[in-house]
C-alpha cells in the first residue's frame, strides 16, 4: 500500500479545490446548486459508477479525495447522497423485475453525468414494511440541505431484520419536505410511500456491516477528513493574525501546543481512510478499517471544530465566520451512520472475531 496520495488522487483533489474556491460567499458558505453543478462539469459522478453506464470505474481511492476537498470547504455534498443511490440503482437493475422496473433503473445512465440527483437523509424515525405493492414507507427523518431539484432521496427506515436504504422519489405525492428551525436542516415526512429500491440490511447477522455500508463510511470518514481539515486551517490562519498582549496568539503554547496535536491526528485518519478504501477496492476484508477511521474521524472532527471556534474568540461564534459553518457541519454529519462512541465498540467486537 502507497503511504502517500497518487498522482490521480492528488490531481482530483487539487481540481477540485481549484473549482469550489471561487463558489465561497460570505462567511465560506456556497450554494448546493453550484456544488452540484461544478461536481457535473468535472465528471466526478461518473468515478465509481461501471463503463456500462458511462462510468469511470476508479473505486473509493478517487473518491476519498473528493469527499474530503468537499468537507475542507464544508460545502453542500451531494455526492455521498449520489454514490449511494448509484449502488441502489445498480442493484435494482441487477434484480429487474416486476416492481423494479422503476424510475430508479431507468435513471441509472444518467447517474454518471449528474443529470439526476439525490438527498441523503439521516435519522432512525422511518419504518418500512413489505406489501404486495413492495417496501412501503411511513416516518419522518432529517434531510440536510439537498440540491435543487432532487430527484430521488435515499433514507434509511428500519425493518424487522435491522435498517436499510431505500430510495423514494422526491416528486411522490406522498413525500413531504418542509423546513426546520435549524439552518439547512429539512424534515423529510413519508406517508405510505413505494421504494423504488431498498438494499439488504446495513449490518449482517453476525453484526458485521454491509459492503455498502463499509464504503458508505468511508466516504462518510473522508467528508469529515475535510471538516476537520478546514477548520484546522482557518484555525492556524487565525492564530497567527488575531493578537493579545501585543503578540500573536500562536506563539502561546497553550494555542500552538493543541493545534501540533490536532496536524498529526489529521495525519493519521488520512492514512486510515485511505487503507480503508485500498481495501474496498482490493476485495479484502475492509469492515474494520472503514468503522474504525469512520469513529476517529467523527471524534476528530467533533474535537477540532469546537477547538477552532475557541481559537476564533467571539469571531467564531458569528453565523458569518467560517468556522462556525465548520462546526455546524460536523454536528449533524459526526453520527450519521452512528456515534463515535457505538463505532468504536463495533470496530472492536470486530477486530476480536
Amino acid at each position: 500500500m502507497r503511504l502517500e496520495r497518487g498522482e490521480a488522487q492528488r490531481d482530483l483533489a487539487r481540481a477540485v479545490r481549484c473549482e469550489l474556491g471561487p463558489l465561497a460567499g460570505p462567511g465560506g458558505r456556497m450554494e448546493s446548486a453550484e456544488v452540484h453543478a461544478t461536481l457535473a462539469d468535472l465528471d466526478l459522478f461518473a468515478l465509481e459508477l461501471p463503463p456500462a453506464v458511462g462510468g469511470l470505474a476508479l473505486g473509493l481511492a478517487c473518491a476519498v479525495p473528493v469527499c474530503e476537498e468537499l468537507g475542507r470547504w464544508a460545502a453542500p455534498d451531494s455526492y455521498r447522497a449520489h454514490a449511494l443511490l448509484a449502488e441502489l440503482a445498480q442493484a435494482a437493475e441487477n434484480e429487474r423485475s416486476g416492481s423494479r422496473t422503476t424510475a430508479l433503473t431507468d435513471a441509472l445512465p444518467l447517474l454518471a453525468t449528474g443529470k439526476v440527483s439525490a438527498g441523503l437523509a439521516a435519522g432512525t424515525g422511518v419504518l418500512a414494511a413489505r406489501t404486495a405493492d413492495g417496501w412501503v414507507l411511513d416516518g419522518d427523518c432529517a434531510l440536510p440541505e439537498p440540491p435543487p431539484d432532487v430527484a430521488f432521496h435515499v433514507v434509511p427506515a428500519r425493518t424487522a431484520d435491522g435498517t436499510v436504504l431505500a430510495a423514494v422519489a422526491a416528486d411522490s405525492s406522498k413525500v413531504v419536505c418542509a423546513a426546520t428551525r435549524r439552518e439547512g436542516i429539512r424534515r423529510l415526512s413519508l406517508q405510505g410511500v413505494v421504494a423504488q429500491a431498498v438494499s439488504a440490511p446495513l449490518h449482517r447477522a453476525d453484526g458485521a456491516p454491509s459492503p455498502l455500508l463499509a464504503r458508505a463510511r468511508v466516504r462518510q470518514a473522508a467528508y469529515l477528513l475535510g471538516l476537520a481539515s478546514g477548520a484546522h486551517r482557518l484555525a492556524v490562519q487565525r492564530a497567527a493574525t488575531r493578537r493579545q498582549f501585543g503578540r500573536p496568539i500562536g506563539e502561546n503554547q497553550a494555542v500552538a501546543f493543541p493545534l501540533a496535536e490536532q496536524f498529526a491526528h489529521l495525519e493519521a485518519v488520512r492514512l486510515l481512510v485511505h487503507e480503508a478504501a485500498w481495501d474496498a477496492d482490493g476485495g479484502r476484508p475492509g469492515a474494520v478499517g472503514a468503522t474504525q477511521s469512520l469513529a476517529y474521524a467523527a471524534e476528530l472532527a467533533l474535537q477540532v471544530t469546537a477547538h477552532a471556534v475557541h481559537v476564533h474568540g467571539a469571531a467564531g461564534i458569528s453565523k458569518d465566520s467560517a468556522v462556525q459553518g465548520h462546526y455546524r457541519v460536523a454536528a449533524v454529519e459526526a453520527t450519521r451512520w452512528g456515534a463515535p462512541a457505538s463505532l468504536w465498540r463495533e470496530a472492536g467486537a470486530l477486530r476480536l472475531r
